[in-house]
């Protein structure tokens, strides 16, 4: 009995939805914490998330779960959780609050100027990708179906990986009392 659409459309709307809070959160927060350490915890979060998905779908399994039907659980978890929280992100960044767009492009640009200054970069190069960051605008709808399309391909391969270690084949024989 394989019920890994429902766990992974389940998680996914789990993930979907904490995605969009720990959004609002930063948002709430300011531009600053868009580019603070702990906004890296939004990479955390959607791998634990995808964990528990194709734990509890084991547990429903009787403690087995195939490798095909745990790469379908998380990846399917990744997936529509990804797909709300860009889909969010481009309406709060292009119709609720576009001077926030701008803001969070300029907080972009400074903290890439000095990430660049400490390894080194020339001020040409500098000022170059400072214009390049400060007159595009990364929260176009294009922008943002490639950004989803290239983490899908990346959640993917974390999905492989937890797939790799969750599974855990049933028997063939299992011996009878």
């Amino acid at each position: 009995m394989s019920t890994s659409k429902n766990f992974g459309i389940t998680y996914g709307l789990v993930y979907g939805v904490v995605a969009i809070l720990m959004t609002v959160v930063l948002y709430l927060f300011g531009v600053k914490a868009f580019t603070s350490p702990v906004a890296y915890i939004g990479f955390v979060i959607p791998i634990v998330i995808a964990v528990l998905a194709a734990i509890a779908e084991k547990k429903a399994n009787g403690g087995y779960l195939e490798f095909g039907s745990a790469l379908k659980t998380t990846f399917t978890t990744l997936v529509i959780g990804t797909l709300l929280s860009t889909a969010f992100s481009y309406v709060l960044f292009n119709f609720i609050d576009v001077p926030f767009r701008e803001a969070l492009a300029q907080e972009t640009s400074e903290a890439t100027a000095r990430m660049m200054e400490k390894f080194g970069a020339s001020q040409d190069d500098i000022d170059k990708a400072m214009a390049d960051a400060q007159s595009s605008n990364n929260f176009t709808f294009g922008k943002q179906a490639l950004g989803f399309a290239f983490t899908c391909i990346f959640w993917f391969f974390v999905s492989l990986i937890i797939s790799a270690i969750i599974k855990r084949k049933k028997p063939e024989f299992e011996s009878q009392p």
